[in-house]
């Protein structure tokens, strides 16, 4: 699962490029941005071969095709071309979300629970990539200068926000309302009931408050604090999220 971890972030770099105005962030973090987009696709390729045994030919493809528009979002940042690369950041959300889906489905078929994946994949990424990026767009401020308002900054974590909210309710209520309501639903080992408290508190509850606060701080143009908060929050995301993937396949995707 590290490898769709992995791959996730790329995919939330991508959204955190494509829903940001090219014009009021500067050409340095875009370009941060490709350079960490196209490492950590080359690292999830690395894990992915060293870990698992054997993968089908339709996985490698996915890289492939994800590889694709990150490589051309990071050639188009250098040539100052700010529209271009924003959609190609959206081409790299929505492969690499695709991608993640596809690698996580133990049958390759449109079903329900293929859809449901697919949008707990679509907030994942977003959190995991949002954190990431908008906690280097507040350290972007301390050597931008005066290049940058605080728009930027207001948009991103506005989103981190939005996203959050979204991932605890569609969890809560799609992946434990069947668990707990229903008297013949089987029940998880000590150990997942562990993990999902963990994944709860540390991964959106804690999380939730610190962007809140994290906004107190960009309101008040306190960046750096705002910046030091993201960062706590963006490691808490990271152990959510992947306790999340590891108890899936026990409780479903919306975890």
């Amino acid at each position: 699962m590290t490898s769709v971890l992995l791959l996730l972030f790329v995919a939330g770099i991508g959204l955190t490029q494509a829903v940001s105005d090219p014009q009021a962030v500067t050409l340095r973090w875009l370009r941060l941005g490709g350079i960490n987009a196209v490492t950590l696709l080359a690292l999830g390729v690395v894990v992915r071969a060293m870990t698992v045994d054997h993968t089908p030919p339709t996985i490698w493809l996915g890289f492939a095709l994800v590889a694709v528009p990150v490589v051309a979002q990071l050639m188009l940042v250098q040539l100052a071309k700010r529209t271009a690369q924003r959609i190609a950041a959206a081409l790299t959300y929505l492969l690499g979300c695709a991608v993640a889906t596809y690698a996580t489905m133990p049958e390759p078929a449109i079903t329900s629970q293929t859809l449901l994946s697919g949008l707990t994949m679509l907030i994942s990424a977003g959190l995991l990539g949002g954190f990431l990026m908008t906690m280097l767009l507040g350290h972007a401020y301390l050597t931008s200068g005066n290049e940058m308002t605080q728009s930027p900054f207001e948009r991103l974590v506005i989103v981190l926000v939005v996203l959050l909210g979204l991932r605890l309710v569609g969890s809560a209520g799609l992946a434990l309302y069947p668990w707990w309501s229903a008297i013949d639903y089987p029940r998880p080992r000590l150990w997942t009931v562990m993990m999902i408290v963990a994944r709860y508190l540390v991964g959106l509850a804690v999380p939730i408050l610190f962007t809140l606060m994290s906004w107190e701080c960009v309101r008040r143009r306190a960046n750096q604090s705002a910046t030091g908060i993201i960062y706590v929050a963006c490691v808490l995301v990271i152990i959510g999220e992947g306790i999340a993937l590891n108890v899936q396949a026990e409780l479903g995707p919306a975890v």
